[in-house]
């Protein structure tokens, strides 16, 4: 049986990376797409090619996106079965090498926008006792990164919220998963001022994710890591004391960073 198909999924960032992984990968299994993102060009594109998609451009990172994103929905008569919160970028470097305005778009994309999407169709699932909500966070999420502080921040706020969620809402039979990749080959590195060199062992593909994240989904999972270095790096670093864990964290970002890897 295909879970997915004929469902309403509604994806951000879905023009590129593991956003465009998710659409593509959906539009197989026949689902019925709704693909947001900033690039209107791109979204036309895809969904001339796909069987059953439509797009609404816009950027998240402009606060009032999301509630028009919302309304034209539900103009449409579009009851959206899955939303999936994908949209999100970041910045590496030191904290002051970045301005206050590139921050307060990185939260507004990875953070309220996030909030709002959530909270907006959220509310139609829970008064229908049925939906599900796919959130796509990090492996940074699980500790403070140096040169990554505000990234690594944005997305403890994602996982946090995204299990707090799960299990307020599981009793309706809603679904709501954290979905947190490491360091995944994605059009995310060139605004994050990454090369695309990878670390080695490190580096997943974006269908890697979405098959592992779909699957997960589909078995009311409510947290992923997707790969199992991933995995064995989250307990590694748990058990460490956190002035350890900065430590060895500084290292390798700052060796990475040199060699134009993050």
């Amino acid at each position: 049986m295909n879970y997915f198909k004929n469902k309403n999924i509604l994806i951000t960032g879905a023009s590129s990376g593991i956003g465009e992984c998710f659409a593509n990968t959906l539009n197989k299994l026949d689902a019925k797409l709704i693909l947001t993102a900033r690039t209107e060009k791109k979204l036309k594109q895809m969904c001339d090619n796909m069987n059953n998609a439509i797009y609404v451009a816009g950027d998240l990172s402009d606060k009032n996106f999301s509630k028009e994103l919302y309304d034209e929905l539900k103009n449409k008569k579009i009851k959206i079965d899955i939303l999936i919160n994908n949209a999100g970028f970041g910045f590496s470097g030191l904290f002051l090498k970045s301005s206050i305005k590139n921050y307060e778009e990185m939260l507004n994309v990875n953070i309220y926008s996030l909030i709002s999407l959530t909270h907006l169709f959220l509310k139609d699932m829970a008064a229908d006792k049925s939906g599900g909500i796919i959130n796509i966070s990090s492996l940074a999420s699980f500790q403070p990164i140096p040169y990554f502080s505000m990234y690594a921040a944005s997305k403890a706020f994602v996982t946090s919220f995204t299990l707090g969620l799960h299990e307020e809402y599981r009793d309706l039979g809603i679904r709501i998963l954290g979905v947190c990749p490491g360091y995944t080959k994605t059009n995310f590195n060139k605004r994050a001022q990454m090369d695309s060199v990878p670390v080695t062992g490190y580096l997943m593909t974006s269908q890697e994710v979405v098959d592992q994240s779909l699957k997960a989904y589909e078995n009311d999972k409510l947290l992923i890591i997707n790969g199992r270095i991933n995995r064995f790096a989250k307990m590694l670093m748990s058990f460490l004391p956190t002035n350890i864990s900065l430590k060895l964290s500084k290292i390798v970002i700052k060796k990475g960073m040199n060699k134009k890897q993050w």
